[in-house]
């Protein structure tokens, strides 16, 4: 017997929106109440968070190693192995936002670029989406990171990051989606 596993789908929905309302606007952060209504007529409230969707590159040195970085993210008050990733400004198309966010984080810029797909990062509370970016044929220049982004490049042999990815010591979710969606690329 095969399994099949169907694609995202919009339709049918089985909620109904009744009514929203912003609870909160911090520009690129929107918090919202939605009242839904299910198909059998269960009414309940559901927050929904507005987010921009991101695009996070796995840039590929020539000589099979991988451009990471120690990022510093303050939720967590700890550091993390990351690949660069960034936001997607208003009207910019995803790769776009892939290309500047790799020469700001890293100073690397690509001459290959392969689009891997996207993925859902909070379904459960946020439609944003992370667009995933393999990156190839890399050139050296100078980063150049937001006042507010402590960061530091490392970069790994590529059997080494997988093998930290399979033992469970990468631990960034959008690095792990983004590794497992290039795997076959990378390790053939």
């Amino acid at each position: 017997m095969t399994t099949r596993i169907r694609k995202f789908q919009g339709t049918p929905k089985p909620w109904r929106i009744t009514g929203s309302r912003r609870l909160i606007d911090l520009g690129e952060v929107k918090l919202y109440r939605d009242k839904i209504v299910s198909k059998s007529g269960f009414r309940t409230n559901h927050l929904r968070l507005s987010l921009h969707d991101f695009s996070i590159i796995v840039p590929l040195l020539d000589d099979d190693r991988l451009v990471f970085i120690w990022n510093y993210r303050h939720p967590i008050q700890g550091w993390e192995l990351e690949l660069p990733a960034g936001l997607v400004d208003d009207g910019e198309d995803p790769e776009s936002g892939a290309k500047r966010e790799l020469k700001e984080e890293t100073g690397y810029s690509a001459r290959s670029w392969k689009d891997l797909g996207w993925l859902h990062t909070l379904p459960g509370i946020s439609s944003q989406r992370a667009h995933v970016f393999l990156a190839r044929q890399l050139k050296k220049g100078s980063a150049s990171r937001e006042p507010y982004e402590y960061m530091k490049i490392k970069i790994l042999k590529t059997r080494e990051a997988y093998r930290l990815l399979w033992t469970g010591k990468i631990i960034h979710s959008p690095t792990v989606s983004a590794l497992g969606l290039a795997e076959k690329m990378i390790l053939g």
